[in-house]
């Protein structure tokens, strides 16, 4: 039986990584593994599904610590990773290895011969004369392959480590759109009203959800009356309740909290915004698109190529070219048809190279 080991940084904080890998091993046959699972850090929305024969055997440190020791440890991670690696993975007999996604603390791959994959799902162009760009060579160079998930991602890799080209293989995210569709019929009971938009994904700073507020305010001071939901939660979500009740929008701005099931809300909105800062390819684009709901975004890893030249997303450099984009899908809203062109992004296909990869 081979043994394949997968390190995340989470697999509790309801991440887009998180998702695509709960995909995959829900929907390959993978009894013939013994797949163990490792999340650097435990969140509080629950862990992802998993089937019986996969277990999550360790997390490095817990949200329910103070800060002042989650800075502690994430310091201990940083400067001693090879030490990290002992306490999280007890056993060194694996036959292969995945880092899946670039995370912060890292550990190093194993030093036995042995297949090392390194699936990175943002772009790195930040890494460049930082501490990371060296430490990330080393891992790069240690990889048997590298996967991309976008041509941003891979543009990424090639410029900071060109000597890396020839071990670059894409696999784009795979998606379960039957099961999206279905999850989309789930009844609620909230009433949605019919000019609402929509954030999916962790409130904060990277994902760009104060400048998605002020989006909002800057519709109402033009007379566009739009709602607003949040679907997620994080270290942005208090501030931003009260700066909604300081913009007097607290009736149009909508937190809807962690949603295991979020398509049910997603298929009432007019478009998804994001502004987020960096992205590696994001799969909430996806699942909006396939409920016929265009996006509105920043340039970030895969947006370009999932708007289709503006077809079926508008890519934005700043706050009025958003606003503009939101105006315009909501007044002049229109069913688009993604359903040949989502084909790519199928789950069935995403995990048939996985297996290919590990074997």
């Amino acid at each position: 039986m081979k043994k394949v080991l997968i390190v995340i940084p989470s697999y509790s904080k309801g991440g887009g990584a998180e998702k695509i890998l709960s995909n995959i091993l829900n929907n390959g046959d993978f009894s013939e593994y013994q797949i163990d699972i490792v999340e650097i850090d435990r969140g509080y929305n629950g862990l992802e599904d998993l089937p019986e024969n996969i277990k999550v055997i360790k997390s490095y440190y817990y949200e329910k610590y103070p800060t002042v020791i989650r800075l502690i440890l994430e310091q201990f991670g940083k400067r001693f990773p090879r030490v990290l690696r002992k306490y999280l993975v007890k056993k060194d007999d694996y036959d292969v290895e995945i880092m899946f996604e670039v995370m912060y603390p890292d550990i190093p791959f194993s030093k036995r011969d042995i297949k090392k994959i390194y699936w990175v799902h943002g772009s790195i162009e930040g890494f460049s004369n930082t501490w990371r760009e060296s430490r990330f060579g080393k891992y790069f160079r240690d990889a048997t392959r590298i996967v991309s998930i976008s041509n941003k991602t891979e543009k990424s890799i090639i410029d900071l480590y060109p000597n890396q080209k020839e071990k670059l293989i894409r696999i784009y995210n795979g998606y379960n759109f039957k099961n999206i569709l279905e999850k989309s019929k789930e009844e609620i009971f909230d009433n949605i009203p019919e000019n609402s938009i929509c954030s999916i994904g962790r409130i904060e700073e990277q994902k760009g959800s104060d400048r998605t507020l002020e989006l909002i305010k800057i519709l109402h001071e033009k007379g566009y009356k739009y709602h607003m939901y949040y679907i997620g939660t994080g270290k942005l979500e208090k501030s931003l309740k009260v700066k909604a009740k300081e913009y007097g929008l607290s009736e149009y701005v909508h937190f809807l909290g962690y949603q295991h099931n979020p398509y049910k809300y997603l298929k009432y909105m007019k478009c998804l915004v994001s502004m987020s800062k960096q992205e590696g390819f994001p799969g909430v684009y996806v699942e909006s698109l396939s409920l016929s709901v265009p996006f509105v975004s920043t340039d970030v890893g895969g947006a370009e190529e999932l708007s289709r030249d503006g077809e079926f997303g508008k890519i934005v450099k700043d706050n009025m070219e958003a606003i503009r984009a939101i105006v315009a899908y909501v007044e002049n809203s229109s069913e688009i048809k993604t359903s040949d062109f989502l084909m790519d992004f199928s789950l069935e296909k995403q995990v048939k190279r996985f297996q290919e990869i590990i074997n």
